[in-house]
């Protein structure tokens, strides 16, 4: 069985100040991708397992799939003066110098290439399809899956971001969206999401049926040794929906975010030493602060 949730006790948790530029996969992607929305960037996982080794015996068992055609974005040429733009329009007010800049994109390059004990694209793509397809239910049937490869400072947390593109899609087309431990393809975080920008009026957010929505999710992800111990709502709006945290058996929790009519999961994100309060929903204050 793979599992999709690892039942790992040593962890490292790397927060926003190591994300600021390379400090995941999925922050890779959305530097060399402008066509993922802001509002996606912001459920990234801060979090991966720290493990001893190649699992080589669960690499092994992970079946390649042909349904999809997978693209492997760290053998592709980056555009220079492109990546060089955005994060000139990132450093806008940190004073960054030509030679610091340049030294950043230095550091970009080296980080997005994988290494001899990293999984390959082609296999980071199946532990990303076995994800969400256990999550969604979709069929990525004739889809395009783009991976890209990020190499972090936190020890043992490099991994891949893996998107699925349907074929002809436009704006209101949904892409797919998993994070893998570059290890062992363990799941970091999972969503989807598309180009219209159209925000949902969410409603009712007291109905029980939002928790219950979540539970039902958050148990199709789990090994099957593990329970939902406890839930909480930890953020709630019209805007955004329903955020809402289990806490499992093993000590580690996960969280999606629900909206929409049908209570749609647009977000998960995996917390292997327990939840550490960073879905919480915070207001935004009058000096602007949320």
């Amino acid at each position: 069985m793979l599992k999709i949730i690892p039942q790992a006790k040593r962890v490292w948790i790397y927060g926003a100040a190591t994300a600021i530029i390379i400090a995941s996969s999925s922050t890779m992607a959305y530097a060399l991708n402008n066509n993922i929305p802001e509002t996606v960037s912001a459920n990234v996982v801060a979090s991966a397992n720290v493990t001893k080794g190649n699992n080589q015996a669960q690499i092994s068992n992970v079946k390649i799939s042909s349904e999809y055609k997978v693209v492997d974005l760290s053998k592709q040429k980056v555009d220079l003066t492109q990546l060089k733009d955005e994060l000139k329009h990132k450093a806008v007010n940190a004073n960054v110098t030509p030679e610091k800049l340049d030294e950043e994109i230095k550091t970009i390059l080296a980080n997005r290439i994988p290494g001899d004990k990293d999984i390959s694209a082609d296999q980071a793509a199946a532990y990303a399809a076995a994800i969400l397809k256990k999550a969604y239910g979709v069929d990525f049937t004739g889809y395009t899956a783009e991976a890209s490869f990020s190499r972090n400072s936190v020890p043992n947390s490099d991994n891949w971001t893996v998107i699925f593109h349907a074929p002809n899609e436009s704006n209101s087309t949904k892409r797919y969206l998993a994070s893998v431990n570059s290890i062992t393809g363990s799941m970091l975080d999972a969503g989807v999401y598309d180009l219209s920008y159209k925000v949902a009026d969410n409603k009712n957010l007291q109905d029980p049926e939002w928790v219950k929505t979540a539970e039902d999710d958050i148990a199709k992800l789990i090994p099957e040794d593990l329970t939902i111990t406890s839930s909480k709502v930890v953020g709630a709006t019209p805007q955004t929906g329903v955020s809402v945290v289990c806490q499992l058996s093993d000590g580690s929790a996960c969280a999606v975010r629900l909206t929409g009519e049908n209570k749609e999961a647009a977000a998960y994100r995996y917390f292997p030493s327990g939840y550490d309060g960073s879905w919480d929903y915070h207001p935004v204050t009058a000096n602007g602060v949320g």
